[in-house]
């Protein structure tokens, strides 16, 4: 493709449709015998049954069709979920947390709990994993071009021209403050994964970082967003995923 741009300049690839052939792809997969893990949190609010089965049916359909995955479902509502239907190749796995009063401390603890889990569990038991938010619906097959060390979702906020300087709203004290100048690109917490080893470490750094801030009284607004913004500055993801994989249904 010529009209998007396929290509960071630290030459990691920005995935479009178009882009790749699943089928080579997939086939590469396949022999390597992997397992992808996909975590998602359904409390406070999001603990309904139209997101929860909203959520599970379409990425149970489309994410990584026809390879195994493992559905990690956090949830402060574990007695609200009834039995979902999975395909015969996936698993889902319901993982009961406790509730926070205010959504903004459940937005923090998420890096918190993700990165515990990945020590005592998900190492052990999956290759790749991906956090993909509860309120998503999946409406086309999401394939292995996705896979890759450390890889992020651009925000389709910043291909319009309703696009905020998110940076400029951080508190120049905060952990997940930009350098004036600096930043690539606006990525999407959303939709993020990589290797169990990389999203371990982006985790953990996003909650100590989170928990400097609010020890030093400071609330950004974009919460983990902004910290995950703040590693992949210094981190380079291995590839991005294009817009395209998280549309925000408000554009």
């Amino acid at each position: 493709r010529r009209d998007v741009l396929v290509l960071t300049p630290w030459l990691a690839p920005i995935v479009w449709e178009g882009t790749f052939s699943r089928d080579i792809l997939d086939a590469q997969y396949l022999q390597k015998n992997l397992l992808t893990g996909v975590v998602t949190f359904a409390v406070e609010k999001y603990c309904y049954v139209q997101f929860i089965e909203g959520f599970m049916s379409s990425a149970n359909k489309f994410f990584l069709a026809g390879h195994p995955v493992n559905f990690y479902l956090f949830t402060d509502c574990p007695e609200r979920i009834s039995h979902l239907q999975m395909a015969p190749e996936n698993q889902l796995f319901v993982i009961p947390v406790q509730d926070d009063p205010r959504w903004q401390d459940i937005s923090r603890s998420r890096m918190d709990i993700l990165s515990s889990y990945i020590q005592s569990q998900f190492q052990h038991e999956v290759d790749y994993l991906y956090s993909v938010d509860i309120n998503v619906q999946l409406l086309a097959h999401i394939g292995v071009e996705i896979i890759d060390a450390l890889v992020a979702t651009i925000s389709s906020w910043q291909v319009t021209p309703q696009q905020e300087d998110k940076a400029s709203e951080i508190h120049p004290e905060s952990q997940s403050a930009t350098p004036e100048g600096q930043g690539d690109f606006h990525y999407t917490a959303s939709f993020y994964g990589g290797s169990v080893a990389e999203v371990y470490k982006l985790a953990r750094a996003c909650s100590a970082g989170l928990v400097q801030d609010r020890e030093n009284g400071i609330e950004g607004p974009w919460h983990h967003e902004s910290h995950l913004n703040r590693y992949l500055l210094q981190h380079k993801p291995t590839r991005l995923l294009s817009p395209e994989y998280y549309w925000d249904t408000e554009l």
